[in-house]
């Protein structure tokens, strides 16, 4: 072996490294080529920084290995001017090459991660709130994301709550000073416009009532007596002789029949069985029937009803109210607190029951009157056949409630005659009633009370009018539903509907052939599982379960309970329904029934 002095023996060493160097550069050769030729290509089309940058690392670590070899052909590695040369050991030259490859090897690491940049995981807007559903990571089945949902749900449920409450008890105080403001005049000519505003708020919240449905924007009747003394600046008021003219009456309380039936000849056509449902001829004792300019009641159609309750007739509109018939009672000697009666025609018991349904709230007090009402806060609701009546107090008193509850017997006992519905008896009804329908969704398992949606039923704009209920097996719930159409035709059509639009969300669609149903479709999105039917012209089924099995049995129990066929729903118009029966099927008819 040469001397390290002389030089050669450095020059044998560096050959053996570069023997070595040079089989790992064929393998990293080889290595960066296989990858190059799957990724750099389509990278330079798609973007050209990004090729570059990743070919110039692939081009660094190949070429690294040559630059060592062709260092120790050159003698790089010599002693210079007679040092003594400490010749490499193979594995400290191979670390050193490593190193120097690693830099590009983590600059093209980065490039090509660079290329799976995940949005959902790495970008943070501080301004967005993630829902439960973007927040989906964190959830390790469909079960443990749909518990989360249902809390959020019982989250915002309470939070409307709240705002509900606070919204009555500002409304509570705001009847406290309408009371106060009749005795002065300035303040109650502010009042109207404070609450017109509050009234957006009302609707903002979705509260229609009770207390809300008060005609706050009247005039207090107390301004019409006061003197111009009392009010510098404002007009002369109605002279006292033309109020006083009909407050006379013949029995306590009660109006005397000739002045009832004047002012009964002065209400339009349309709203006079409505308007004579009001009882101005017989009260209980204590109280009296108030005034509202120079008449006891008053009526309005669809087209003026926002004259009376302004920001809440859209609300009425919605369910085809044709007419509205009002008046107001007030206790012997006590002007400040009024109970007020108001008297909605809709279309048909559908939209009563729906309009009524739509203001109910949570934790009333039943009562039996009509065909459902409730009692809260001295105020009565109910609806019976096409009607929806709520008498509306002021106070929160037991005399006010006993006297409300009174009232409401005696108009729903004009509205719904014994065994009548509406007016007609059941079973000459040629359209399916709620009860009828509400019977037929099945009892178990433990079925909680069920409900009428009138609009946009589970998010769905084609769904409307559907009859449904709760239900709860083991902790597995889901929402039976039930919808007549007025032939099979229109139950198909709202059947594609479905399916169109669940399939543009993602759902995974399952049909099957189950025996009573024309069409049998299994949905499953995100784990919830819709179980949906066509049995002639029903549609119905179970919606959002978290169990298949449950929902597809339950749907099967009510498919064994259905008949072939149910007769439509009035709201489908009596022209629908005539199509739809298999005896009817001449077009004239159909025209003379709208």
């Amino acid at each position: 072996m040469a001397k390290d002095t002389d030089g050669k023996g450095g020059g044998v060493a560096v050959s053996r490294i570069s023997r070595g160097l040079l089989l790992l550069f064929g393998a990293g050769v080889l290595l960066a080529l296989a990858f190059g030729l799957n990724r750099l290509a389509p990278l330079l089309s798609d973007d050209r920084t990004k090729g570059i940058t990743l070919a110039a690392c692939l081009i660094a670590v190949a070429f690294t290995p040559i630059a060592f070899g062709i260092l120790g052909r050159i003698d790089w590695f010599q002693a210079r001017r007679g040092r003594v040369y400490q010749r490499p050991e193979f594995f400290s030259v191979v670390c050193g090459m490593l190193l120097v490859m690693g830099v590009p090897a983590i600059l093209a690491g980065i490039v090509i991660k660079s290329d799976q940049f995940d949005k959902n995981r790495y970008e943070f807007d501080p301004n967005k709130i993630p829902t439960v559903l973007e927040q989906g990571r964190q959830y390790r089945t469909a079960e443990e994301m749909n518990a989360a949902i249902r809390a959020e749900m019982d989250r915002l449920a309470l939070e409307r709550k709240n705002l509900v409450d606070t919204v009555k008890k500002l409304d509570e105080s705001m009847l406290t000073l309408l009371a106060a403001a009749k005795q002065a005049p300035p303040a109650a000519q502010a009042m109207p416009s404070v609450l017109e505003r509050l009234a957006a708020v009302r609707r903002s919240v979705g509260l229609d009532g009770p207390q809300q449905l008060m005609d706050f924007t009247a005039p207090p009747a107390e301004l019409r007596t006061l003197t111009a003394s009392a009010a510098p600046g404002m007009s002369t008021p109605v002279a006292p002789a033309a109020v006083a003219v009909a407050a006379p009456v013949a029995t306590p309380g009660a109006l005397p029949k000739p002045l009832v039936d004047a002012e009964l000849a002065g209400v339009p056509d349309p709203q006079k069985k409505i308007a004579a449902m009001l009882p101005l001829l017989d009260l209980p004792a204590g109280w009296v029937v108030g005034k509202s300019g120079d008449k006891h009641l008053e009526t309005f159609n669809a087209e003026n009803l926002f004259e009376k309750i302004d920001g809440r007739a859209e609300s009425f509109i919605q369910y085809d109210v044709k007419g509205m018939a009002y008046t107001y009672f007030h206790p012997v000697g006590d002007e400040s607190n009024e109970v007020q009666l108001y008297v909605f025609e809709m279309a048909n018991p559908l939209k009563a029951l729906g309009k009524y349904g739509s203001e109910k709230p949570e934790g009333v007090t039943q009562v039996e009157v009509g065909t459902e009402g409730y009692t809260s806060a001295g105020s009565t609701l109910f609806h019976a056949g096409p009607f929806y009546t709520q008498i509306v107090s002021t106070k929160d008193d037991a005399r006010f409630t006993e006297f409300a509850i009174a009232i409401a017997r005696r108009v729903a006992a004009l509205q719904q005659p014994a065994g009548e519905i509406g007016g007609a008896k059941p079973s000459e009804s040629a359209f399916s009633t709620p009860d009828r329908l509400f019977a037929l969704l099945p009892a178990k398992p433990d079925r909680k009370p069920p409900k009428y949606v009138a609009q946009d039923v589970f998010g769905y704009s084609f769904l409307s009018d559907v009859f449904m209920a709760d239900y709860d097996d083991g902790g597995v719930t889901w929402q039976g539903f039930l919808r007549p159409y007025s032939s099979p035709e229109a139950a198909e059509k709202i059947f594609q509907s479905y399916l169109e639009t669940v399939k543009k969300d993602g759902a995974k669609i399952e049909t099957a052939e189950v025996q009573g149903a024309d069409r049998f479709v299994v949905s499953d999105n995100i784990g919830l599982i819709d179980v949906l039917f066509r049995r002639g012209n029903i549609i119905g089924g179970a919606n959002g379960s978290t169990d298949r099995g449950k929902a597809e049995n339950f749907v099967k129990s009510m498919l064994s309970q259905l008949p072939p066929t149910l007769p439509p729903l009035e709201s489908d118009g009596a022209a629908n329904a005539k199509a739809s029966a298999p005896p009817a099927e001449g077009a004239e008819g159909g025209e003379s029934n709208r």
